[in-house]
């Protein structure tokens, strides 16, 4: 016998073996155990995760000379034959090329003869919602009382194009895709198994790239091992799949923070040339953000994290679409660089230090005065220049005249706050001029960060007028 691929080879044979679909293999073996059994089943559910195989093991189960438990004993000759795919009294019908009327009238005619070799005759119908609407209706009563030797298994990877006479009729099964965990076990066992040295995380990529579907996940390792000669490694697969290791995903991301324009450049740059997909690294830095953020320690903190999801997301439609989504991705991850920025200027504000033209001078203020909040959790120490607590009096030395007239109007928080009557001192008319500014340089940070977050400007704030 000639090669056989690694997804047929390792198809599972029995319930115990299919991956990651507990829940509705343990249901039905119970109900084989028990005599339990229904007369149609809806399989929905993804791809590559198990129905067809699911629904072979029922026929097998229904039919096998020796059933052991609820499961095939796949050594008697009905359990080889279906297997092989000889057994007349399990039919399988692809819906996609035979979904008119008249392949379902021939179907409800054979129907009613008895199993020729088994117990029941099985009817396996794939991609059951591409039937037509007059098949469907033409299938109603068959459904509805079926003769007492035939089970119908019907699989769709689309539950939503089927009619709700046609689901009210059946049981239903929802498979959901195999965890990453599952996955990557599953491809260490056969690769054990077939004598092929492998790096756990190389599994991993494989796992990732196949989004949940075991049968993608056996294929994509069926072509590494041809690949790579039977020796896996994260370099080879990651080549191959066009999937970057976290390594790699981290050092984009940090030198987007850090602003490094050249050696983010010159990584990209890298990537495109190997071939990579930037839609896919996109995805792939919005996996490796929410693994970052879910972790108890990570090298950025979750503010840094939460700015970088949200810069990340919004710009995932534009890369796709980019006549250069290369281009696209680079000032996408240099837009993380201006949450430095906005870092940098909030601790001089919340210290309360502005920065003059020269960068030299620092404005006076009480250290004890560090935050002061108001009742809807606003910092109003950014404008206060000066406090002098007396005994019964506490005078408060606003910034400028904005200042002056957001803390009067905040007086009363402030005298409960200190427990004294307070004072806040009106700036005199040749003080106005000396209204604390930000040097060009700040005001240009200041602007990117306003466009970037949609952000406004809070009252007194130290800027030039424009």
């Amino acid at each position: 016998m000639g090669y056989l691929a690694i997804p047929r080879k390792y198809r599972p044979s029995k319930f115990s073996d299919v991956v990651g679909q507990e829940h509705v293999t343990e249901t039905i073996k119970n109900a084989i155990k028990t005599g339990k059994l229904a007369h149609a089943y809806i399989f929905a559910g993804p791809r590559g995760v198990g129905k067809t195989t699911t629904a072979r093991i029922i026929a097998k189960a229904l039919n096998c000379e020796n059933p052991q438990d609820g499961e095939p004993c796949n050594s008697c000759s009905i359990c080889e034959a279906i297997n092989k795919g000889a057994f007349p009294d399990v039919i399988e019908i692809d819906a996609a090329s035979n979904r008119g009327i008249d392949q379902i009238r021939e179907l409800r005619e054979t129907v009613f003869y008895s199993p020729s070799r088994g117990k029941y005759k099985v009817y396996i119908i794939d991609e059951f919602h591409m039937l037509t609407k007059e098949a469907f209706n033409a299938l109603l009563k068959t459904l509805e009382e079926p003769p007492e030797h035939v089970v119908f298994i019907l699989a769709t990877t689309e539950l939503d194009k089927i009619p709700a006479t046609i689901l009210s009729r059946c049981q239903r099964f929802l498979f959901k895709k195999v965890p990453e965990r599952r996955i990557i076990e599953t491809l260490a066992d056969i690769c054990d198994k077939e004598n092929v040295n492998f790096e756990t995380k190389a599994l991993k990529l494989v796992a990732v790239a196949s989004e949940g579907c075991l049968r993608d996940a056996e294929s994509l390792l069926d072509q590494l091992i041809a690949l790579s000669s039977g020796n896996i490694t994260t370099e080879i697969a990651s080549r191959f799949l066009g999937v970057l290791g976290s390594n790699i995903l981290q050092e984009l991301l940090q030198k987007g923070i850090e602003g490094d324009r050249k050696r983010l450049k010159e990584s990209l740059n890298q990537l495109e040339s190997t071939g990579y997909n930037p839609s896919t690294i996109t995805r792939q830095l919005l996996s490796f953000i929410e693994e970052e953020f879910l972790k108890e320690e990570s090298i950025w903190n979750e503010d840094e994290l939460t700015v970088a999801f949200e810069i990340i997301s919004k710009n995932l439609k534009t890369i796709d679409s980019h006549p250069f989504p290369f281009t696209a991705l680079l000032f996408t991850l240099y837009k993380l660089s201006y949450f430095k920025d906005l870092k940098k200027l909030s601790e001089l504000l919340k210290n309360g230090i502005s920065v003059s033209p020269s960068k030299t001078e620092e404005l006076k203020k009480n250290s004890d005065e560090s935050e002061i909040k108001d009742k809807n959790g606003f910092d109003l120490s950014h404008y206060i220049k000066e406090v002098i607590k007396g005994k019964n009096l506490v005078e408060i030395i606003p910034k400028n005249m904005t200042a002056y007239e957001r803390l009067e109007a905040k007086k009363k928080e402030l005298e409960i706050k200190y427990g004294k009557r307070v004072m806040i001192v009106k700036l005199q008319q040749n003080n106005k001029n000396k209204t604390v500014k930000l040097d060009p340089e700040s005001e240009k940070k200041v602007d990117k960060i306003v466009s970037l977050f949609n952000a406004k400007i809070v009252p007194g704030y130290p800027r030039k007028a424009k």
